[in-house]
């Protein structure tokens, strides 16, 4: 694992740096998560104005300026909500949850607070929202991906449970269960012959290393949407299919990752799966209401 930018040039090539260990790897590919969310966006938007879908407003901001400030409001508004849904998960002291801001972040809170501000920005400025909305989907689905890229490097706690079953022949063991060596919380147990003097320590027994296969994942959904978004002429429904991508693939990858529990009703479920389940249900009846209002307009026509 690489907790900063310091650890993995010094394990690559053996050249210490020391102002690197200021760069997190976590941070880092955050940063780099947003660029590609940023980069697709773009695209996809340059290309519905091509296309007519989206109009510039004469004397207003350009489609890609609107492009600009949605990518600012969600990188603000995005942590702050990480934020503060990590603390419902989790509540602590505040004296302790202000200390570190760049911890205990909750990818869903994020999500949510960002998607809440851009409609109220769009609606602000008379945007088509719907269109907004379906050229971001593939955007988020990459990023999300490239961040659980980052917490995968950095050993940052998002891992799965133990697994101490046998490697399939199949699946290389790194793949199957992993330890965490050098992981940036300092969890475990002490390295032996530890390079580093910072972090040395890795997980007493192997877990499923889940933010790889989110990660995998999303590569391929993301690859699904990109297909789609040519294809589909309902506005907004590229958007609802992805809440259901992300639902169902976050659903399940919490059935073997370790979590805060919650009691609902008898049953132990996490926030990840409750949020999970509400994504597919408001995927689903997007996608069919946007259907049905296509099929209204058309009959009527």
């Amino acid at each position: 694992m690489y907790p900063t930018l310091y650890h993995l040039i010094y394990d690559l090539f053996g050249i210490e740096i020391p102002f690197l260990t200021h760069f997190n790897m976590f941070g880092l590919l955050v940063a780099l998560a947003f660029l590609g969310a940023n980069y697709f966006f773009l695209k996809e938007v340059l290309r519905k104005e091509k296309q007519g879908l989206i109009v510039s407003q004469e004397g207003k901001s350009t489609p890609r300026e609107h492009v600009s400030m949605l990518t600012l409001i969600a990188i603000v508004f995005g942590f702050l909500g990480a934020k503060i849904f990590a603390w419902l998960e989790d509540p602590v002291p505040l004296s302790e949850f202000f200390s570190d801001p760049f911890s205990g972040l909750t990818i869903y809170g994020g999500l949510i607070t960002a998607f809440i501000a851009s409609v109220i920005y769009l609606r602000w400025y008379k945007m088509p929202l719907l269109q907004f909305m379906d050229a971001v989907a593939p955007g988020l689905m990459i990023s999300y991906g490239i961040g659980r890229l980052g917490c995968h490097i950095s050993g940052d706690g998002d891992w799965g449970i133990v697994n101490n079953a046998p490697t399939p022949s199949w699946i290389p063991n790194w793949l199957w269960s992993y330890s965490y060596p050098n992981n940036v919380l300092n969890e475990g147990i002490l390295l032996k012959d530890c390079i580093y003097n910072d972090y040395c320590f890795q997980l007493a027994e192997p877990v499923y290393p889940t933010p790889l296969y989110e990660a995998f994942f999303a590569l391929i959904l993301f690859l699904i949407l990109w297909k789609l978004r040519t294809k589909i002429k309902i506005a907004g429904q590229l958007f609802f299919i992805y809440l259901i991508f992300n639902g169902v693939e976050r659903f399940f990858i919490e059935k073997i990752r370790v979590n805060s529990v919650y009691e609902v009703l008898s049953f132990s479920i996490t926030q990840a799966e409750i949020i999970s389940v509400l994504f597919v249900i408001s995927g689903v009846i997007g996608v069919l209401w946007l259907k049905n209002q296509k099929q209204e307009i058309n009959s009527n026509n």
